[in-house]
């Protein structure tokens, strides 16, 4: 307690140093709440470099029946596809004719994975596969559609088996396609003079798509494409045609900014598109469609520097991977449908008996049932895959 005798000494801050004090309180206070908001979680370990395995996915996948799909190498058999279920590994591919496989894979309902992976039978030359480690089909060989190996983009895959991904031509042009073991089916082109370039795409199980793309005169936009069919063909029979509409907001900054840069989209089942745009200074996640977006983070400024691509299931939860303002990484959700992203795991907090150092997470990698499957780094050298459930409350 101060006494009558002791002297307060009050400094004289000029408008500039008031202004400076303002914003660091602002500022502190918005950390503090953000890191005091935390959701009660369960994890389960899946593979770790513990077990046999190095070099684990920073993307894991998950479906609704809590399996999940990573890369790793595995002692004695090399780098290779794994799917985990009920507390067993079983491989899906291995380096015995494949190698360089993408890290980000995919996983459908039926426990399919969907990976890329490059040929070591053909020089510069990749391919797209989908297997459940039983039978496995090729979805697509650059070299023999004439694409360009190192970048073919990575693959997303819906319940029926039908893959999405952008490819890079030999002729310079680019397009997003879709297949299924098949012929392939452009869904949209350069070459139509409408895009210049495209990011990697998404598939859900109606066959709409979501991808990024930079338009003619250099912005870049998220764009949803449906088949319709074209009545007004000539034949008989209905052409299917595609229509491709951007998913956009006239209200929202993000969408009126000519210099707005936007991540790899997922979408689901109701068509939603959850993504990441980039404002000079900060990232905003969002979901949205043709009509409007909602920002998943605070649009005016944030408590991240940097995102990654966020998931978002069925239910419209989103959850994403963050570098903080504070210097934390961390996993964080939103369940609100709205800006109150909260967080799940962070750098720094306890996790299989050490400390966490790192973390990441992939397109893919939240399903229906609010588990998500992520990449932790611990502090006594591990490093490992796990499912994190949020508790129902």
């Amino acid at each position: 307690m101060r006494t009558q005798n002791q002297r307060v000494m009050q400094p004289v801050l000029n408008g500039t140093a008031l202004i400076a004090v303002a914003l660091l309180f602002a500022l502190s206070a918005s950390m503090a709440l953000g890191q005091a908001t935390r959701l009660d979680c369960a994890f389960v370990n899946v593979a770790d470099s513990a077990q046999g395995f190095s070099g684990l996915s920073r993307f894991p996948a998950i479906n609704n029946r809590g399996e999940v799909a990573f890369i790793a190498n595995k002692v004695g058999s090399g780098q290779g596809v794994f799917k985990w279920e009920e507390g067993r590994s079983k491989t899906i591919a291995s380096s015995s004719n494949l190698n360089s496989f993408g890290d980000d894979v995919a996983i459908n309902s039926a426990g399919v994975v969907g990976y890329d992976a490059a040929l070591t039978n053909s020089a510069n030359d990749r391919a797209i596969f989908t297997s459940n480690g039983s039978w496995t089909r090729m979805i697509v060989d650059a070299n023999q559609q004439g694409f360009v190996g190192h970048f073919l983009g990575s693959p997303s895959m819906n319940d029926w088996g039908t893959v999405a991904f952008f490819a890079f031509r030999k002729d310079f042009s680019e397009a997003v396609f879709t297949g299924n073991g098949g012929p392939l089916t452009i869904v949209a082109d350069t070459a139509n003079a409408t895009f210049s370039g495209f990011g990697n795409a998404a598939i859900n199980n109606y066959g709409q798509l979501a991808f990024s793309a930079t338009r003619e005169d250099g912005s870049q936009g998220v764009f949803i494409a449906a088949r319709v069919e074209d009545q007004a063909a000539d034949d008989a029979k209905p052409k299917r045609l595609w229509t491709i509409r951007a998913v956009t907001d006239p209200q929202s900054p993000l969408f009126t900014d000519p210099l707005a840069e936007f991540g790899d989209p997922v979408i689901n089942e109701a068509g939603l598109v959850a993504d990441v745009g980039f404002f000079s200074d900060h990232p905003e996640i969002f979901t949205g469609n043709t009509r409007r977006v909602t920002a998943r983070t605070d649009p005016d400024g944030s408590l991240f520097i940097s995102s990654e691509h966020p998931s978002v299931n069925n239910r419209g939860v989103v959850a994403f991977f963050a570098n903080e303002l504070s210097g934390r990484d961390g996993v964080f959700v939103e369940l609100s449908g709205g800006a109150s992203p909260i967080g799940v795991i962070e750098t720094g907090d306890a996790l299989f008996g050490s400390i966490v150092t790192g973390l990441d997470l992939g397109r893919f990698a939240l399903n229906d049932r609010d588990q998500l499957a992520f990449h932790y780094d611990l502090q006594d050298g591990r490093s490992g895959v796990a499912i994190l459930s949020l508790k129902q409350k």
